[in-house]
């Protein structure tokens, strides 16, 4: 069993390899400017916001950093803003898809990037529809560059309180950027690593590629020793896959809300296998409200609903209901 933390000097070391990562998947020019940023403002730094015709900016959990020519910093944009044009969209789409934009363009079309780190760029521009289907995009105005983070400790409240005595079914409920998959990185890592007690087998059905960073036949995310990765999968067919050939304990996933998936999920349930997954919701009664919820928690898939703080704290968990005290506002 390991440590749920690693010491502050490993963990700054490792953020700061994160953020050059990410950085290092643009073009040269925005590149460049983002490797001068003061180190404090890279350690913390949570997204990449590049608009054509607007300043450079870093996202700080929910605070923008107008970033300089010289790559300096300010929460104004200052007298001389890095502005990117069109060209430096092009050319940091481009650099992002690995230079190999055809091998992308299903992920294009559903509106955002896998970049090798885990890292994931959410893409602004002009549909292309063919027969009323999007197939393509084309005048790309802003891309968003998630900067993928591992928080080792994060899902500590779980493992002791709910997870020490028997593994459950649990629902991850936050708003966008508030650290789901961050959470569901360490919830892996801890369970296969064995802090429960024992090592669990887990799969992971990894669709966008950001809880594991699959590339080249590694694992660039710590996910324990016990835990196998279904990368690029989608999640209704990898939820099919772990359960017919790799025996799992436990699945964790990202995200999920389409029939499909759902019904994928009901039968993880049935057959004795746990299911961790998340859904977008700020709150217990905005989930109420999400019609793809209801039919999550009619699976009998879950035993608790864990609501995240909110961007402004990543992966911290707020509250932990039981699944009878959350059907109660549907």
């Amino acid at each position: 069993m390991i440590e749920g933390r690693k010491p502050k000097d490993v963990t700054e070391l490792k953020e700061d390899e994160r953020y050059s990562a990410a950085v290092g998947t643009l073009s040269d020019r925005v590149r460049r400017t983002l490797e001068r940023v003061p180190r404090e403002i890279r350690l913390n730094a949570t997204e990449i916001r590049l608009r054509t015709g607007r300043p450079l900016t870093l996202m700080v959990c929910t605070r923008p950093f107008f970033v300089e020519e010289n790559g300096a910093v300010s929460p104004n944009p200052g007298a001389k803003p890095f502005l990117l044009d069109r060209s430096d969209l092009q050319e940091c789409f481009v650099s992002l898809c690995g230079w190999s934009v055809h091998s992308h363009q299903k992920e294009v079309a559903d509106g955002y990037i896998s970049v090798r780190g885990g890292h994931r760029a959410g893409i602004a521009a002009t549909a292309v529809l063919e027969e009323g289907k999007m197939t393509a995009v084309r005048e790309i105005t802003s891309v968003n560059l998630r900067i993928a983070r591992e928080i080792y400790g994060a899902a500590d409240p779980l493992i002791r309180g709910y997870l020490a005595d028997r593994l459950r079914g649990i629902l991850l409920v936050g708003a966008p950027a508030s650290g789901k998959t961050t959470l569901l990185r360490d919830l892996a890592r801890q369970l296969a690593d064995g802090a429960v007690g024992r090592y669990v087998k887990v799969c992971v059905v990894d669709e966008s590629g950001e809880i594991g960073a699959a590339s080249g036949g590694g694992i660039q995310n710590d996910l324990g020793v016990c835990s196998d990765l279904l990368s690029g999968y989608p999640k209704d067919r990898g939820l099919q896959i772990a359960l017919r050939y790799l025996s799992p304990e436990v699945i964790i996933c990202d995200e999920v809300g389409s029939d499909r998936e759902i019904e994928g999920i009901t039968e993880a349930a049935n057959s004795g296998v746990s299911v961790v997954t998340s859904i977008h919701a700020g709150s217990f009664a905005e989930l109420s409200r999400r019609p793809q919820a209801r039919k999550l928690l009619e699976t009998g898939a879950f035993e608790l609903i864990v609501l995240l703080a909110g961007a402004q704290r990543p992966a911290e968990i707020t509250e932990v209901k039981r699944i009878g005290e959350v059907c109660t506002l549907f």
